[in-house]
């Protein structure tokens, strides 16, 4: 029976040792270096922290849950839902939190993965990594920004131990986690400045609790909430051929995004600050109900014009306005382009996987890279999506682990590895989709890179990576039954 190492315990690692184990692999070691499950989820406690698919979608298909509070789960309650598996699935014993890995190297004479952690070593026949993609804050390199003289800290690593109420706050961004924050904050800060670099598409978001008797329902008639849960996945899969092949379908999210800034603005020049030049969807498209009636309260001010610097005591634009701050929150997003960051993956004749991705990261079907035998990636390169759930798509992916190591078992093969000319037609295909998809329609936008490549996109309806990653492609991957010597 083979053995397995997993990296990350976020829903990928924890996904990952169910759905080996309930394939029948027992021998999973996940390793987290927080020291709670939950990745993302566990990182990101700021105020207003949620997520912005509904809960019915954001859950483990083989495990729903009927008690979540609300449409759109807040942070903490996530956390405690994945947790909750992990227990309940009889892995939370396998994962090793406080436990980083530095290093992972595959070992050609014995096929075997051999990783370095801060714990100490471990082998594994088969590495899987569950990094995610909005792991590494993102933090700009604005100059004075070391001379604040208050407190300054990422979104992702907010200072609980800092008080926000009766301050002067200065938000720079006004992505995904600006819009969580500002409202969050803005009843109780002194004074909110909003730093925005350009404005983003939002479309309502529809959020509300769910009643004691919709928990009951959901509880006594699981169908219910599957049939929610398909609607949601149906409405999420017409998003993406809008943003892919359909672009007519764009129309409608436009007049509606619009209809929103309209309906919450009456002031000619902040409607004028919020309106985007961009397509909708180039851009991460942001569901909020609250963004826009909170950037009209009399404490909260818009800033379109570009940081010039960070003062001791403030920020300076570029026009010479310096507007005091006490605390400093840099929502400024997350380096995405990394996969497995900062960790270092080495394949065979010793080639790293920085290395290999030096120009793009490439994987085929997001998952497989070319002379890493045995290695998995999850939520890997291009498989994110402007809609949708990753949780669907790490399910999806863990299923092709499996039958890849179905595949090996069959063959009594120790290593399995894809193919290079495989891997080369997916991404000539991969590219050819995404040149015509909204991301490559001028917008400046954390997918594509300096270079005009795009790393992260799939380009295509999430049942399409789900029926593409359901079994193995005939001649995709070699199977090798002797030691691997290349």
């Amino acid at each position: 029976m083979p053995s397995f190492a997993v990296v990350g315990a976020g829903f990928g690692g924890v996904g990952a040792a169910v759905m080996l184990r309930r394939a029948g692999y027992e021998d999973v070691t996940v390793f987290e270096r927080g020291e709670r499950v939950g990745g993302v989820w566990h990182d990101n406690t700021y105020p207003g922290a949620a997520c912005d698919v509904p809960s019915h979608l954001y859950e483990f298909s083989f495990a729903p849950n009927p008690r979540w509070s609300r449409r759109y789960a807040p942070q903490a309650e996530i956390q405690a839902y994945l947790e909750d598996v992990a227990r309940r699935e009889g892995v939370l014993h396998r994962i090793r939190t406080s436990t980083e890995v530095q290093r992972a190297s595959f070992d050609e004479a014995r096929a075997k993965w051999v990783l370095e952690t801060s714990a100490g070593a471990h082998e594994a026949d088969l590495l899987v990594t569950a990094c995610g993609q909005l792991s590494v804050p993102s933090v700009p390199s604005l100059p004075g920004l070391d001379g604040f003289e208050g407190p300054a800290f990422h979104s992702a690593r907010w200072r609980h131990d800092v008080p926000i109420a009766g301050k002067r706050v200065a938000v720079v961004g006004s992505g995904c986690s600006a819009i969580q924050i500002v409202p969050a904050i803005q009843p109780i800060a002194a004074h909110v400045d909003v730093y925005q670099r350009s404005p983003g598409w939002t479309v309502p978001r529809l959020d509300g609790p769910y009643s004691e008797r919709a928990q009951r329902l959901f509880e006594r008639f699981p169908l219910v909430q599957r049939l929610d849960r398909q609607a949601t996945f149906g409405f999420m899969e017409l998003g993406a051929l809008a943003l892919t092949s359909r672009p007519r379908l764009r129309a409608p999210l436009r007049a509606v995004g619009r209809w929103q800034i309209t309906k919450a603005i009456k002031d000619p020049e902040l409607r004028q600050k919020v309106m985007p030049a961009d397509e909708i969807g180039c851009k991460r498209m942001m569901l909020t109900d609250e963004w826009y009636p909170t950037l009209t309260r009399a404490n909260v001010s818009l800033v379109n014009d570009p940081i010039r610097e960070v003062t001791p005591s403030g920020i300076r634009t570029d026009d010479g306005t310096e507007r005091p701050a006490d605390v400093l929150v840099l929502a400024t997003g997350f380096k995405t382009h990394g996969f497995v960051a900062p960790m270092e993956v080495l394949g065979t004749g010793g080639r790293s996987l920085a290395q290999e991705w030096s120009e793009l990261a490439r994987a085929y079907l997001g998952m497989s890279v070319p002379g890493f035998p045995n290695l998995f990636l999850l939520y890997g390169p291009n498989t994110n999506g402007g809609t949708g759930s990753v949780i669907y798509t790490i399910e999806a992916g863990v299923q092709h682990v499996i039958e890849a190591v179905h595949a090996l078992e069959r063959s009594r093969a120790k290593t399995i590895e894809v193919r290079r000319d495989a891997a080369a037609g997916f991404d000539r295909e991969l590219r050819h989709a995404l040149s015509t998809s909204v991301w490559h329609t001028g917008c400046t936008n954390w997918y594509v890179d300096e270079n005009g490549n795009d790393p992260n996109q799939w380009p295509w309806t999430w049942s399409t990576y789900r029926r593409r990653t359901a079994q193995l492609a005939p001649g995709a991957y070699e199977l090798d039954r002797g030691a691997v010597s290349r």
